[in-house]
């Protein structure tokens, strides 16, 4: 009886890991160009790579095909744990749109970008950590 229980688990076990074999993504999910973490948009999918104080947005299609960042603009807003928000200043350095955040004596910190591209908008709104 013992036997058949063990027989039964390592059957299902590999039924399952072979029935997702060949798949490279989830369904939904959503593709990641530069190693970050994409949010989907209204118009176009933003993803945001964060190094140390150094926040990276990257725009894409929802295809994932990154946007050219000299035709999309942005407005980014930093807000601390119990503060108010900041205006954060952006450049363009290669394919990305470059900010800066100052976590003070923060852990975590609120992003709030705005951003248009063909003049339709998008929201986007995340947390960025130490």
């Amino acid at each position: 009886m013992f036997k058949k229980i063990i027989l039964t688990i390592l059957l299902t076990i590999s039924v399952n890991a072979f029935s997702h074999e060949g798949h490279d993504s989830t369904p939904g999910s959503l593709k990641t160009n530069h190693g970050g973490v994409v949010q989907a948009g209204k118009v176009f999918n933003l993803e945001y790579v964060v190094v140390g104080s150094e926040v990276k947005l990257y725009p894409a299609s929802h295809e994932g095909v990154d946007l050219s960042v000299n035709e999309v603009t942005v407005a980014v807003t930093s807000k601390l744990p119990k503060g108010k928000a900041t205006v954060l200043k952006t450049d363009v350095i290669n394919s990305a749109i470059v900010t800066k955040v100052d976590f003070q004596k923060a852990y975590r910190l609120e992003i709030n970008v705005d951003a248009s591209f063909k003049n339709q908008k998008s929201t986007f709104k995340f947390q960025v950590e130490k």
